[in-house]
């Protein structure tokens, strides 16, 4: 999900450290205050800016260190981005870029987030030049067309970037990465550590919780629903005259420009609405990102080429409430319990689940961590019988909770079906 991203250090020590690196050579600054070196091999997706202080024209030290990183096209040897990229290969990736520099578990706090990009591919069933072309507007601010031809993105604000484009041409040229054609990303960039925090976020230690890529990608979903594209190429069979004009003249930017806020609103619904399943680029896209994000989970979520859940869906309140998902690390192998979020790499293989022998683990050796446990997942009938007996109900209750979970899917499911026609 991660892509370009800043880290901004004042640590010295790093400072220092990073100057010394014999990785990277001296690059053209991005102003005349700064100092910049580049990466021999990978260039500027793995590059360091050091803001100069000046005394008398001369440099005397550096006020702090920019860190420049591309996760996931070092994930990709620094070849493309086109392929998925999980929340585990995000947090792994990161943790691999820091070690290789040199920088230290116990300095990851000391790196703000400062700049960031998060997204998504997903391969639609609409022919993607024409989707591309059919986006006109984030909100009421309409998408421009920068770089190559397909790839489009529109200032939402000053400091959020609203980013879609035809993943798949922009690699075309090199089949043998394996990227499909037709592969679409949607992204969103932030620029500012003030709208970054709204993620989450403040240093590179959140970006090493599962629990943020699940508000990333609500937030991917969120934005999405506010994002206007219209079919280029409808089917108008079965609809009414005044319905077919409304969806011609729905093709041009100059037909929603003139609108203003509460009717652009409502002739979206509108659009929608005429266009039903078969014609709802919208709602075909939203469908794929619900589909990826739940892949990311490990669930199934949707088997229907076209259902989209007309409401919110919430990410980080579906499938595991998290106790207390604790930041990975090299040491770590990412097997958590469906239910808990907790670590359960002490159980034997194929765990999915907290059970007797994870219990009896972190009532070893974290009783802090297993009274939290306790007080969730034990009925207070049990609170004072012997440590074997709540070990026993525990874990009884937390495989109750997994039939619980089905159960919420499956109803979540049935009410995709019945609103297949509604949308938005």
């Amino acid at each position: 999900m991660i892509d370009n991203t800043k880290f901004l250090t004042d640590n010295q020590t790093i400072i220092n450290r990073m100057l010394q690196h014999p990785d990277f050579i001296v690059c053209r600054p991005k102003t005349n205050n700064y100092h910049s070196l580049m990466h021999k091999k990978f260039g500027i997706k793995l590059s360091l800016d050091f803001r100069k202080i000046l005394k008398n024209g001369d440099v005397i030290g550096y006020r702090h260190l920019e860190l420049n990183t591309s996760p996931h096209y070092h994930f990709n040897n620094y070849l493309h981005n086109g392929n998925d990229f999980t929340p585990e290969n995000s947090i792994k990736t990161i943790i691999n870029i820091l070690t290789y520099l040199g920088i230290e578990e116990k300095e990851y706090i000391e790196l703000k987030v400062c700049n960031i990009e998060f997204g998504l591919n997903v391969i639609p069933e609409t022919e993607i030049k024409n989707l591309i072309d059919g986006l006109l507007f984030y909100k009421k601010t309409p998408f421009r067309k920068v770089g190559f031809p397909y790839f489009k993105k529109t200032d939402a604000t000053a400091y959020k970037q609203i980013k879609a484009y035809a993943k798949g041409l922009q690699f075309a040229h090199i089949p043998k990465y394996g990227i499909d054609t037709n592969t679409f990303r949607f992204e969103i960039k932030s620029k500012e550590s003030k709208n970054i925090k709204k993620y989450g976020i403040i240093t590179v230690t959140d970006l090493l919780s599962f629990r943020t890529y699940q508000r990333l990608g609500q937030t991917l979903l969120d934005e999405w629903t506010r994002v206007l594209i219209t079919n280029l190429d409808p089917d108008l069979k079965d609809l009414k005259p005044d319905e077919v004009q409304f969806v011609l003249n729905a093709k041009k930017n100059d037909f929603w420009d003139k609108m203003y806020r509460v009717k652009f609103s409502r002739s979206k619904e509108k659009y929608h609405l005429i266009l039903g399943a078969r014609n709802n680029i919208h709602a075909q896209i939203k469908r794929l990102i619900i589909d990826k994000l739940f892949s990311f989970q490990n669930v199934t979520f949707s088997t229907q080429r076209t259902a989209t859940y007309k409401g919110k869906v919430y990410f980080d309140k579906r499938l595991s409430q998290l106790i207390n998902l604790e930041n990975v690390t090299q040491s770590q192998n990412n097997n958590f319990c469906l239910i808990t979020g907790l670590d359960i790499s002490m159980q034997k293989e194929g765990s999915f689940l907290l059970s007797h022998t994870g219990l009896k683990y972190y009532y070893a050796h974290n009783r802090k961590l297993f009274d939290e446990v306790k007080n969730k997942y034990l009925s207070v009938k049990w609170f004072y019988t012997d440590t074997e007996t709540q070990i026993k109900e525990i874990a009884h209750n937390i495989r109750n909770k997994v039939s619980n979970t089905r159960i919420k899917q499956q109803k979540l499911y049935t009410q995709q079906q019945t609103n297949l026609l509604t949308y938005f």
